[in-house]
């Protein structure tokens, strides 16, 4: 088996771990948007590995084509998700520009004849700008997604700057002809790509459910407050129960156990003492 074989079995079975983890989140969860363009994502990539590890018993054009365009294609789903966990409406025409622009640029180098490292470079300027716009779009989402440093859009950041970083040196070894690092940048991408895949995907599902946490928390804490409040007529003192029905206060505090005892306050006494000898006040 190939080192890059190997290395591409491995990041399916990474992938697909996390991708039921992000599915089964989504169907618990309450299946939110946002969290159905990370699941849809998630197995986006996985599609794409096996295409990459299929990659040698493929076509020369389709190896070449289509598991590069999917790994675009689950870039662009990630930036839509990280859009309508901000909150933003997705732009999809500028989605299908990109795509149509990679899968134009693909073809060219494909024509074009023997392999050029400028196709390396093409790709790495296309995914970390996607990965740049996904970072900006998720400082504007909670802060569970941006402020932690285990935040998705931390992950993102830290993944364009590692395709500049691998486009500088690509840049590098055409100029100067270091096939070695060549060979070197394109083990290291396909490592980085199972590393981007485990932290964008822990850091996603732990930020969703640090959300969720938030969300029941403050529900909770509008239900007892809204629990300790007694509707009251403000003229025949009746109480509202949980039903809507009026009754008097000591039927209302015996039905939830609470025992009655009655006494009479000082200036009631008073009150009642005056009307019981008028004559005691003369």
């Amino acid at each position: 088996m190939q080192e890059e074989t190997a290395i591409y079995l491995t990041n399916i079975v990474i992938a697909v771990i996390l991708a039921g983890l992000l599915t089964h989140s989504w169907l618990r969860l309450g299946r939110s948007t946002p969290s159905f363009y990370w699941m849809v994502a998630a197995w986006i990539m996985v599609v794409a590995d096996v295409f990459f590890a299929l990659r040698p018993d493929l076509p020369h054009w389709v190896g070449r084509l289509l598991p590069t365009l999917l790994v675009t294609v689950g870039q662009l789903t990630f930036f839509a998700g990280a859009r309508t966990t901000a909150k933003q409406p997705v732009p999809w025409k500028l989605i299908t520009g990109v795509l149509l622009f990679h899968a134009l640029a693909l073809t060219y180098f494909l024509l074009g004849g023997p392999a050029t490292p400028w196709r390396m470079v093409t790709n790495g300027v296309i995914w970390a700008s996607i990965a740049f716009m996904a970072f900006l779009s998720l400082r504007k989402a909670p802060v569970f997604f941006w402020q932690p440093i285990v935040a998705p859009a931390n992950v993102f950041l830290l993944h364009g700057f590692f395709h500049v970083a691998r486009i500088t040196l690509a840049i590098g070894a055409s100029a100067y002809d270091w096939p070695r690092v060549a060979d070197a940048l394109q083990v290291v991408g396909d490592l980085e790509a199972s590393f981007f895949i485990v932290a964008l995907f822990t850091a996603l599902l732990i930020a969703t459910l640090q959300q969720r946490h938030e969300e029941l928390m403050s529900a909770r804490a509008e239900v007892e407050t809204l629990s300790g409040l007694l509707p009251v007529c403000a003229w025949c003192k009746k109480v509202r129960d949980d039903e809507g029905y009026w009754q008097q206060v000591e039927d209302y505090l015996s039905r939830r156990n609470i025992r009655i005892t009655h006494g009479i306050c000082a200036d009631c006494m008073s009150t009642q003492t005056k009307d019981t000898h008028p004559s005691a006040s003369s």
